[in-house]
């Protein structure tokens, strides 16, 4: 008989996140609502604050289907296409 323990062992990651802009001027910003509430609020207030204080930057806003599973391919394929930077908002 051969034990095995359910606890498994971590394998290094050698994932580095991806490089930030210095400034957001001039960019495509992403806005990700994930459906919960207050989040379209918040992001309505987000989106209008950068109109009022990022010169040439231009907004995509977009939300998942449901708040408890992952965004679908599309809405990733959509912030591929329009937005430089994303900003995902998490409500509750």
């Amino acid at each position: 008989m051969k034990l095995l323990s359910p606890e498994g062992q971590p394998l290094p990651l050698a994932l580095r996140g991806a490089t930030r802009p210095l400034k957001l001027d001039g960019l495509r910003i992403g806005l990700l609502d994930n459906t919960k509430a207050p989040v379209d609020k918040m992001m309505a207030h987000l989106e209008q604050r950068i109109a009022e204080r990022v010169p040439g930057a231009t907004t995509f806003y977009i939300s998942k289907k449901h708040p408890s599973m992952a965004a679908e391919p599309e809405v990733f394929e959509a912030l591929r296409t329009n937005a430089d930077v994303v900003i995902n908002a998490l409500g509750d």
